[in-house]
């Protein structure tokens, strides 16, 4: 059983599973298993998707409905999920805990399931829908149409769940680190932040943090992307936080502090880095250097 965290990278999962001869990883978000990434998923969405595996991160990638067994279930209960899921792999929990991973090929290897059982979890995965097969077919039709796809909306709707869900972790992020009750006042301070740091440096190194951001922000950051306009600072991004939420400037200097390390811990640390070394020397310790933020 191999666990990374969501801001592990897709070549992190690659040479993870490489160097333990397996096919999947579960990715754990410090309070619970958040997903499961599979050889597969690195083959549709990273290369078939022409990504920089170095660069996307699990969170982007992973499976997020994902079906567990507590250690007590039976042989029945994981073929029944694997059955019901369409899946062959099932992490196994104990109290909500990862402790290991059952797959179709452990139950064929140790005898505990015959070829037709087996065949009966493959015959599920297969009517999954797909881009040229309908639900329910066991293989594409030549003549699909790919807009009419169940599997192209059911890609479609998938992404745009995970899209939505990056962007909510984010903003439950800022509202807990800035204590922000109300999601709408985050947003609006998170929208606030974010527009004046990216439009205080430059055009290229902007777009790298932007990136790296759930793309639900990129519509609304585009006309940020403008810079380096030097008349931002602390003070200037305090202000407007200050004015827009109507609170004093060290509640608003508070918000910011609290919305930089949101980001900080939503993006790799590479990346903040990066745009850390673009700003000011007044302006750096809105991103404290790395090993200080491991540290604490």
């Amino acid at each position: 059983m191999i666990v990374l965290s969501p801001r592990s990278t897709a070549y992190d999962a690659v040479r993870a599973m490489m160097d333990n001869h397996v096919g999947a990883v579960l990715v754990h978000d410090g309070q619970r298993l958040a997903g499961i990434v599979t050889d597969r998923d690195i083959a549709l969405e990273v290369v078939a998707g022409d990504l920089d595996a170095r660069s996307t991160m699990l969170r982007d990638i992973m499976s997020d409905e994902i079906a567990t067994l507590e250690l007590d279930a039976s042989i029945d209960d994981a073929v029944r999920t694997m059955r019901d899921h369409a899946c062959r792999r099932v992490p196994v929990t104990e109290q909500g805990r990862p402790v290991g991973l059952v797959t179709l090929d452990d139950l064929l290897a140790d005898g505990v399931i015959d070829a037709e059982v087996a065949g009966s979890v493959v015959k599920a995965q297969l009517e999954v829908a797909a881009r040229f097969k309908p639900e329910g077919a066991m293989h594409p039709e030549a003549t699909a149409r790919p807009e009419r796809s169940h599997g192209r909306v059911r890609a479609l709707t998938r992404r745009k769940a995970r899209a939505d869900s990056a962007y909510g972790r984010l903003i439950h992020a800022v509202e807990r680190h800035s204590g922000l009750q109300q999601r709408d006042r985050a947003e609006l301070a998170l929208q606030i932040v974010l527009g004046c740091l990216c439009r205080r440096v430059t055009p290229q190194e902007a777009r790298h943090l932007v990136a790296q951001l759930p793309s639900k922000l990129h519509p609304s950051l585009e006309p940020f992307l403008d810079g380096p306009d030097k008349r931002i600072t602390t003070a200037t991004i305090e202000a407007d936080v200050a004015r827009e939420l109507r609170m004093d400037r060290e509640a608003a200097g508070f918000v910011l502090q609290a919305i930089c390390e949101a980001v900080a811990d939503s993006v790799s640390a590479g990346e903040i880095e990066g745009f850390r070394g673009q700003l000011p020397l007044d302006m750096k310790d809105l991103f404290p250097p790395t090993p200080l933020r491991r540290a604490v």
